[in-house]
C-alpha cells in the first residue's frame, strides 16, 4: 500500500465504539478492516438486500439489478480504483459492502416516504393518524444505525462494532446534509465523524462514493434498455456514450435485434472501464498535488476531496444522469411502482402505530429493552407507546429493514381478511 492509504495500525481509523477482547489462540488473527468486512457479510441486513429493489421491481425479471447486486458492483468498481491507487483494499471492500445496509424496500421511494412520515406525520392538519417527530430517514445514516444499533453480534452491546474508518466511509458515501442542515437522527454522536467535510476523510471512503456513482450511472442504463424505457438508438447518441464509443472504437449493429445484450457487451462494460480509468488518472494527480501542499501526519486524514472525475467527464456524467432521470426515474412505469410503494409503506406504518400489538415480539421486546423494562404483552399500553418518539422511530426501523416481498406479505396480513 502507498503511505497515504488507510493503515491497519492507525489508532484513530481502527477505533471501535466498544473495546474488544484480544483473540485467543484458537482464532485466526485478522486485520481490523477484514473483520469489518466479514461482520457485514454475515449480517442479516446484508442478506436482505437480495430482495430489495434498486430501480426496477424484482418481479420484473431475473436480470434486473437489486440492492445486493448493485452493492457487489460498487465493490468491484471501488476495488479496481483502489488497486490502481494502491489503497487499503479491505477497507474499501468493507465500506462498499456496507454502504447500502440502511436502504428500504422498494428503492428510494421507501426512503422518501419514511422520511416524510417522521418529519410530517400521516394525516391532514392537526388531525394526524401518525404524528411528526421531526426526525429524518436517510439511507446512509440508517446504514450507520443498522451497524451501530440494530444488528447484533454478542449480548454485551448493540451493533456489530465496526471501526471508525468503515463507519465514516459508509456515512459519507452520499450527502450528510439537506436544505435545513444535517439530517436529524437520534442517539448518534456523528459529530466525531468530521462532518465539516461532506466527503470521507479517507481516500478509501471517497473511492466508494464515486464507485457508487459509476455503478448507478452504468447499470441503470442497461436495465433501462432491457425494460424498453430507454431507446438503444437514443442511448448511443449521448455525449458520454459517444466519447466512450470513439475511444474504444466500438462497432455494433445499428438495428440490433437484442439491444439489451448489445448494451451489456459493447457499451456498459466499456463505459465502466472508461469511467474507472478517468477516475484513476485524475485522482492520482489530485493526490500528488495534495501531498505536496500538506504536511502528512501518521494519522492521515484527507481534508480535501481527492478522488474525482476529470472536469470534462464530470460534466458529461452529470448530463447523462439528468437524461437517465428523465427517462427512467420519472417514467410512467417507475412512477406507478413508486406510488404503490408509498401507499403500502404509509399503511403499514399507520397499522403499527394505531395497533402496536400487531408488531412481532422481536420488535416489541427490543423496544422494552431500550426502555429498561421487561417485555410482556400485558404491559403494552397503546397510548403510552403512541406518545413515545422511540416507539415511532422503531416502527420506521422495522419497515425500513423489510424486503419488498416481506413488506407486501405483511400488508396483506394486516389488511386482507383471512377468507379472501
Amino acid at each position: 500500500m502507498e503511505f497515504y492509504a488507510a493503515q491497519n495500525n492507525s489508532t484513530l481509523l481502527t477505533k471501535r465504539i466498544h473495546e474488544e477482547r484480544a483473540s485467543n489462540k484458537y482464532i485466526i488473527s485478522r486485520e481490523p478492516y477484514q473483520r469489518d468486512r466479514d461482520r457485514i457479510i454475515h449480517s442479516r441486513a446484508f442478506r436482505r438486500m437480495m430482495h430489495k429493489t434498486q430501480v426496477f421491481n424484482a418481479n420484473k425479471g431475473d436480470h434486473y439489478r437489486n440492492r445486493l447486486t448493485h452493492t457487489l458492483e460498487v465493490s468491484q468498481i471501488a476495488r479496481s480504483i483502489g488497486k490502481y491507487l494502491q489503497l487499503n483494499d479491505e477497507l474499501i471492500e468493507a465500506i462498499a459492502l456496507g454502504h447500502d445496509l440502511g436502504h428500504t424496500p422498494f428503492g428510494h421511494i421507501g426512503e422518501r416516504t419514511l422520511d416524510e412520515i417522521l418529519t410530517m406525520g400521516i394525516g391532514v392538519g392537526d388531525e394526524k393518524d401518525v404524528p411528526s417527530i421531526k426526525q429524518n430517514f436517510k439511507h446512509n445514516f440508517q446504514s450507520l444505525r443498522v451497524i451501530d444499533k440494530l444488528e447484533t453480534r454478542c449480548t454485551d452491546y448493540l451493533g456489530i462494532n465496526l471501526t471508525f474508518a468503515t463507519r465514516e466511509g459508509i456515512l459519507k458515501h452520499t450527502k450528510v446534509k439537506n436544505k435545513d442542515g444535517y439530517y436529524n437522527y437520534p442517539d448518534f454522536n456523528i459529530y466525531e465523524m468530521h462532518l465539516e467535510f461532506s466527503f470521507s476523510v479517507t481516500l478509501e471512503g471517497q473511492v466508494v462514493a464515486i464507485a457508487d456513482e459509476i455503478a448507478q450511472c452504468t447499470h441503470d442504463l442497461e436495465d433501462g434498455v432491457r425494460s424498453g424505457i430507454i431507446n438503444f438508438d437514443q442511448l448511443i447518441l449521448q455525449p458520454l456514450v459517444q466519447k466512450c464509443i470513439g475511444t474504444y472504437h466500438i462497432k455494433f449493429e445499428q438495428n440490433a435485434k437484442t439491444p439489451a445484450y448489445e448494451t451489456r457487451s459493447l457499451i456498459i462494460k466499456n463505459l465502466v472501464g472508461y469511467l474507472i480509468c478517468d477516475v484513476c488518472y485524475q485522482s492520482k494527480k489530485n493526490i500528488e498535488m495534495y501531498c505536496q501542499k500538506h504536511d502528512l501526519q501518521c494519522e492521515l486524514l484527507f481534508k480535501e476531496k481527492c478522488i474525482s472525475f476529470s472536469e470534462e467527464i464530470t460534466g458529461l456524467v452529470e448530463r447523462l444522469k439528468n437524461w437517465m432521470d428523465n427517462k427512467i426515474i420519472y417514467s410512467e412505469e417507475v412512477s406507478i411502482s413508486d406510488s404503490k410503494a408509498s401507499y403500502l409503506i404509509k399503511h403499514l406504518f399507520k397499522a403499527y402505530y394505531i395497533h402496536p400489538k400487531q408488531l412481532p415480539d422481536y420488535v416489541l421486546s427490543k423496544y422494552f429493552k431500550v426502555k429498561g423494562q421487561s417485555f410482556n404483552r400485558l404491559n403494552i399500553h397503546d397510548v403510552e407507546l403512541q406518545n413515545d418518539e422511540i416507539f415511532i422511530r422503531m416502527i420506521a426501523d422495522h419497515i425500513g429493514g423489510m424486503t419488498d416481498q416481506f413488506a407486501s406479505r405483511t400488508y396483506k396480513k394486516l389488511y386482507f381478511p383471512d377468507y379472501i
